[in-house]
Parts: C-alpha cells; structure tokens; sequence
C-alpha cells in the first residue's frame, strides 16, 4: 500500500497544485525523510554492529521522528507509511555507508532549508530548525569524520596489501586501538609502521601485555629519574 502522495514524498518538493495544505506537505515530507534515514542507519547498525556514529545518530533520529509524529498530532496531519524498512539495504564497506550518510545529511540540510521557505506555523519551523540544526551541526561532523577515518583506516591496510573487505576484522580492544592509531598516524608512523603485520597477527591478551609492560616500564623509569634528582 503506498501513501496517497507518494510522488510529492518522494519527489521531496511541496507541490502547490496539490490538494493539502503547505504545511500538512512539508511535515508529511520530512517525516519520510527521517523515515528514510533511520532505516538505513538501522540497516547499518545491523550489519555492523553499534558502532558510531550510526548508533549514537539512530538514537537521535528516534527523537526527530518522534518531534515529527507530535506536529502531525498538534494539526491533525495524518502519518505517512513508512516503506523503507522493506525497502533499505547497505553497501558491503563500511566507508561506502559513511560517505552515503554523509551525504544524506547534507542532503537533510538542504531539504530543510528549502521547507522552511515554504513554512510559516512558527511551531513547524521550530521542529524544522531543530532537524536541520541538528544535522548540521552534530550528525554531519560526526559522518565527516566517520569517512576520514574509515578512510584512513581503508589506506592503512591497502598499503600492506589487506583489502577492503578486511580491514575492520576486530582483534581485540587493546589491537583495534593500536591499528586505529597506526592507521591515523598514516605515513607519520615511522617505526611503529614497521610493526603492523606483527601487531595484526598478535593476540590481544600478547598486546595488552606489551602495553601494560611498556607502561609499567615508563612509570618505574619515571620514578628511578625523580628518585636520582632528589638525591
């Protein structure tokens, strides 16, 4: 069953031939948006696991939907369907499905500001300007740095001939960090570069022992110094 305007909803345009109301379009329209992303980012999170951002970001479109649903209550604008759930699937990488919802966001920027141009119920444009207030200024940063570390992280491995496909493999806490950080260091890891193969292959529990080590070293170093200096 499709939403009596499904080609206004899809279309993401307020058609003024149409015969409802702007304001009863422009809500109508970003709830299917919002529908749209949560599926995804749902999708995503269930392919991938919690991870953020999506997770962080799904919780939170919970809560625009739900913003949405109270103004379609408030002027008795019925709730369109929501088909993405049947309908949302997500790329293999991890990277693809950042830079995608990286660009939703910019894209959610956008709509918003082109509804808020048509919108003139003060209560509307306060839920509107929260939205596109929120992907500017939280969920845009947070795929934008999502896509630079993935990215990172992607170049980091092909380097050493690993693929795609196997660079997020997790390790372990302690190794996933150490990668991470290598991976950031990028060219800047020196010495530390030489290593990776070695620190890919260790066991966790081997590499929490080599940080635990290597810190408990530091600290006697450090005490044996301050020690000396005092006498």
């Amino acid at each position: 069953m499709q939403n009596y305007d499904e080609l206004i909803l899809r279309g993401r345009r307020i058609d003024s031939a149409a015969p409802f109301p702007v304001l009863h379009q422009a809500v109508r329209i970003a709830m299917y948006e919002e529908y749209a992303a949560r599926s995804f980012h749902a999708r995503v999170v269930e392919a991938f696991g919690p991870r953020p951002p999506f997770a962080d970001v799904l919780r939170s479109q919970e809560q625009q939907v739900a913003a949405l649903a109270a103004l379609c209550e408030r002027f008795g604008i019925p709730r369109p369907l929501d088909p993405f759930p049947q309908q949302t699937s997500v790329a293999p990488l991890w990277l693809a499905n950042c830079e995608r919802a990286m660009a939703g966001e910019a894209g959610k920027i956008r709509l918003y500001g082109y509804l808020l141009a048509n919108v003139a119920e003060p209560e509307a444009r306060r839920v509107l300007q929260d939205l596109q207030a929120t992907a500017f200024e939280r969920h845009l940063p947070a795929f934008r740095q999502a896509v630079s570390d993935a990215q990172a992280q992607e170049s980091y491995h092909a380097a050493r001939g690993i693929p795609p496909q196997q660079a997020y493999v997790r390790h372990g806490p302690v190794s996933d960090f150490l990668e991470r950080a290598l991976a950031q260091l990028g060219p800047h890891a020196g010495p530390l570069g030489l290593f990776s193969p070695l620190l890919r292959r260790a066991h966790p529990a081997m590499l929490a022992g080599m940080v635990a080590g290597g810190a408990g070293s530091y600290l006697l170093k450090n005490r044996i110094g301050r020690h000396r200096k005092e006498n």
